[in-house]
C-alpha cells in the first residue's frame, strides 16, 4: 500500500515539508550579519545557497555535489615551483598591450649607458641568494640581528625586533657569495619566507645583520619591510632554475644599478638605499620594460640563446623593476652554485644560463613605465607607499 495515496498521510507529508521550510527560512532571517559573511565566504552548500542571500552561486548540479562540499578541499600543490604571490599581485600582472612610458624615460634609461657599456648582467654566482626549502621537521633557531632590526610581518601588523625567533634553517645551509651574504628561506607549511642578509653561522647557532618575514600567499608589496634596499622581499622578481625548463618566467624580474636616486622612490619600493644626485637617475621601485616590438629574429641577431630568449620575453611581458643599488646593473638569479644541496646548476645543458645571457641586449631597447606623477611634481599630501611615491 501506498501511504501517500491516503488523505491523511499526504496532509502530514506536506504539513512536515511547510514546517521545515518555514524553519529554515527563519534560520537564514534571523543569522547575526557576522554570521552572514561567514555563509557568504564559505560558499554554501546548495540547500543553503538556495535560501541564504547574497550573490553566491549555486554549486554544480552534480548529485554528489553536496556531500563533496563537506569534504577537505586538498590542492596539491609543488611549493618549490610555485608562483609565489597573489595572482593579482603587481609581481604577476602583466604590463598590458598599450602602457604608459615616463616622459623623461630616455634620460632615465641613458643613465643605465654610464656603467659596463651599458650591459645588464645575469650573474648567478653572487650577490644573489641561495634559496631553501624547508618544513616541520628542519631545525629551528633564534637568530639576533646584529646590524639593524629585523622585520616581522602579519597579518595584524608589523613588527620591529631584535631577535627573529624559530627560524628554520638546515644546519648546513651556506649565504650566496658576496658581502651581503644573503639567503631566502621557504617554510613549504607555514609558506612563511626568510629574507636573511648578513648571514653568519656562529658556535651555537646563526646571526644576521638584518632579516624580515612576510608569506608569499600575499601580495608581495608589503608597507614596510627591512630587507633589501627598496624594501621589496627577497622571492620578487627572482629568476629560478624550474623557470628556464619550463620555458617561460610569468611574473616580474628585480634587477639592480649602480645609480639609484638618493631619497626618492616609487612603489612597489617602500624605501631607497639609493645614492646618485643625477636628475634623472632611476628611482627604486621604477619598472622598466623591454620594447615589445622586438622578435624572434631580432633576439637571434642579438645572439641570444635559449635562457636569454626566455628572460628576454620575460622583460618584455612583464618588465623589471629596480630593487637595489650594486656595483652593476644586473637581474637576479637565483645563486645554486653557493647552496650545498642543490642538485641542478646553472651550467647544466639544459638551463645554460650565464652572467653574459642577455648582456648583448642594448640597454636603449627598454623604456621606463610612468612614474606616479608627484615623482616630478611632489606636494604634501602625495599618495605614498611607506616612504616612496603611490600610485593614485
Amino acid at each position: 500500500m501506498n501511504f501517500l495515496n491516503q488523505p491523511m498521510m499526504r496532509w502530514t507529508a506536506l504539513t512536515l515539508a511547510l514546517i521545515t521550510i518555514l524553519g529554515m527560512a527563519w534560520f537564514a532571517i534571523t543569522l547575526k550579519p557576522s554570521s552572514m559573511e561567514v555563509f557568504r565566504r564559505v560558499n554554501p552548500p546548495p540547500f543553503l545557497a538556495a535560501i541564504v542571500p547574497g550573490d553566491t552561486p549555486i554549486p554544480t548540479r552534480n548529485p554528489l555535489a553536496i556531500y563533496n562540499y563537506y569534504l577537505p578541499k586538498i590542492q596539491i600543490t609543488d611549493i618549490t615551483r610555485m608562483r609565489p604571490y597573489l595572482d593579482t599581485s603587481f609581481w604577476n600582472t602583466p604590463i598590458g598591450d598599450t602602457p604608459s612610458y615616463d616622459p623623461h624615460s630616455a634620460e632615465m634609461v641613458a643613465t643605465i649607458g654610464l656603467d659596463s657599456e651599458g650591459r645588464i648582467y645575469s650573474t648567478p654566482d653572487e650577490y644573489s641568494y641561495t634559496v631553501y626549502f624547508v618544513d616541520q621537521t628542519t631545525p629551528r633557531w633564534d637568530i639576533p640581528c646584529v646590524s639593524y632590526k629585523c622585520t616581522i610581518v602579519t597579518p595584524e601588523e608589523t613588527i620591529r625586533t631584535d631577535m627573529l625567533p624559530d627560524v628554520p634553517l638546515p644546519p648546513g645551509a651556506k649565504p650566496a657569495g658576496g658581502s651581503d651574504a644573503a639567503m631566502l628561506v621557504i617554510d613549504k607549511t607555514t609558506l612563511k619566507e626568510y629574507n636573511l642578509r648578513g648571514v653568519q653561522r656562529t658556535k651555537d647557532g646563526w646571526r644576521v645583520k638584518n632579516g624580515s618575514v612576510y608569506n608569499i600567499l600575499w601580495d608581495g608589496t608589503p608597507a614596510q619591510y627591512g630587507s633589501r634596499g627598496s624594501g621589496i622581499p627577497f622571492y620578487a622578481g627572482l629568476v629560478r632554475p624550474w623557470e628556464i625548463r619550463q620555458g617561460r618566467i610569468d611574473h616580474v624580474i628585480t634587477f639592480s644599478y649602480t645609480f639609484p636616486a638618493r631619497d626618492r622612490c616609487v612603489f612597489p619600493a617602500t624605501k631607497t638605499d639609493g645614492d646618485s644626485v643625477m636628475t634623472y637617475a632611476i628611482p627604486e621601485g621604477a619598472q622598466l620594460q623591454l620594447d615589445p616590438s622586438l622578435t624572434e629574429q631580432d633576439f637571434d641577431d642579438m645572439g641570444l640563446e635559449r635562457a636569454g630568449k626566455i628572460i628576454a620575453r620575460a622583460l618584455q611581458k612583464y618588465g623589471m623593476v629596480l630593487v637595489n643599488a650594486a656595483g652593476r646593473t644586473k637581474i637576479y638569479v637565483e645563486n645554486l652554485a653557493d647552496n650545498p644541496f642543490a642538485t641542478e646548476q646553472w651550467s647544466d645543458p639544459d638551463l645554460n644560463l650565464t652572467a653574459k645571457s642577455i648582456a648583448n641586449i642594448p640597454y636603449t631597447a627598454f623604456r621606463v613605465i610612468a612614474l606616479p606623477e608627484a615623482y616630478w611634481d611632489p606636494h604634501p599630501d602625495s599618495p605614498t607607499h611607506g616612504n616612496c611615491f603611490a600610485y593614485p
